[in-house]
């Protein structure tokens, strides 16, 4: 076989470059202290090693959800746990308004604090988290879950729960909404809800509703229209002499009750054991509805206990017995509302301490996971230090010896003998 000169150039020159890429590879292999630094190294250990930083990847996922879980759920229990020592205070207050020998000021100064720790429970319902999300409110976080509109507290967020992802084939749920934990407790007392729209000026009404003889109001309801009625505002010339005036009518089947009432701005509506006041002079054609409701969230509820104890008197005779017998009732029927709703909050607490135990247990198998991982991650693609200096002083050598065997080769030629 004969070579020319130029393949004996061409191979040697191929033999050096091989080595020297080899012993670059190997120095950069020392210098990221990994053995698999890009796919054409081990391009099957390569594929392994993308299967577990996506595992990995996917870990750290988890676990951030599982922190950010893990504070909500303890801000929502820390919560909870405020709203049943107030609740704890109130249903001692509330037995304390019943006792015997309780004077109508004593009444009133527990009217007074029920309605303070009142105060306390609308704010602890409308607790905001960290980012300043409304952790009662559901999807609609931005806004407070409970707001007082018209002398009663309305919920205005929705039903939504997260559900957050914690490890692989589990899920948990990571919120609570304030309709399902404060609303829906059946109550003593029927409560009027107003509804209001835009007026004839194009603006929209407000207006506040205050219950001043929750008897009246109950009987009134009872005995008239369950669905409540509707209050029009009729032209000016409907009385004599002239002026703002309106009819009352039932609901349910449009029959009037009250026909051409003077109005007066200053007093408001006052029948049937409420007062109505209205903020904007109402005009001709403005309307609006009261419509009774037995089912309320906890903070209506106690707003309501707070109201009848401050109006109620103690009886100056034994004709007017009635009248404390049907407070005393009222009492039992109050402490059975307020221990629905402890029964609910320590029911919810419940939840969210077994959510919170499945949390520290998913917690601890992602960091075993976290463990393995990269202890596979370490097999797979670390370098053995020892083998690596030894394979390139093995390298360097054999670049050293390709070199010499190169000097020679190119020295063995007929032209250095024909000189």
């Amino acid at each position: 076989m004969r070579l020319s000169s130029l393949q004996v150039y061409q191979q040697s020159l191929n033999g050096i470059n091989r080595a020297s890429t080899e012993i670059a590879q190997t120095q950069n292999q020392l210098s990221t202290g990994q053995r698999v630094n890009i796919g054409s190294d081990d391009p099957a250990a390569t594929a392994r090693i993308l299967a577990v930083e996506t595992e990995l990847v996917n870990i750290n996922r988890y676990q951030k959800n599982i922190d950010a879980v893990d504070s909500r759920l303890q801000r929502t229990e820390g919560a909870l746990n405020s709203i049943e020592t107030i609740l704890d205070r109130l249903n001692q207050l509330v037995i304390q308004a019943d006792g015997a020998g309780m004077t109508n000021i004593e009444r009133g100064n527990i009217a007074t604090e029920i309605s303070e720790r009142l105060l306390e429970l609308a704010s602890l319902t409308n607790t905001q988290d960290e980012n300043g999300d409304y952790i009662f409110s559901g999807f609609i976080n931005s806004k407070p879950a409970f707001v007082l509109e018209s002398g009663q507290y309305s919920y205005q967020g929705d039903e939504g729960v997260r559900h957050e992802k914690i490890a692989e084939q589990l899920s948990i749920i990571g919120s609570d909404n304030g309709r399902t934990l404060f609303d829906g407790f059946m109550i003593n007392d029927y409560i009027p809800v107003a509804e209001v729209g835009i007026n004839n000026a194009g603006v929209e009404q407000s207006l506040t509703v205050q219950v001043t003889d929750q008897d009246q109001y109950n009987t009134l309801v009872r005995e008239g229209d369950i669905q409540g009625y509707e209050i029009k505002f009729n032209l000016l010339n409907e009385i004599v002499p002239n002026g703002p005036n309106y009819s009352i009518y039932q609901i349910s089947d449009g029959v009037l009750v009250e026909a051409n009432t003077a109005y007066d701005q200053a007093t408001g509506i006052i029948r049937g054991g409420l007062e109505i006041n209205i903020q904007a002079a109402p005009r001709s054609g403005d309307t609006l509805t009261i419509r009774p409701i037995k089912q309320t969230n906890m903070l209506n509820v106690i707003d309501n206990i707070a109201s009848r104890i401050a109006t109620f008197e103690e009886p100056s005779s034994a004709v007017d017995r009635g009248e404390e017998e049907a407070f005393d009732l009222f009492v039992a029927q109050s402490l059975d509302a307020l221990s629905a709703i402890q029964e609910r909050v320590r029911s919810s607490r419940t939840s969210i301490g077994a959510r919170m135990n499945t949390l520290t247990a998913a917690r601890n198998s992602q960091e075993s996971l976290t463990l393995v991982g990269n202890q596979i991650l370490s097999d797979i693609r670390d370098l053995d230090y020892n083998e690596a200096v030894s394979k390139l002083s093995f390298q360097t050598l054999v670049l050293e010896t390709t070199q010499q065997s190169f000097v020679k080769i190119a020295n063995l030629s007929l032209f250095n003998y024909l000189r």
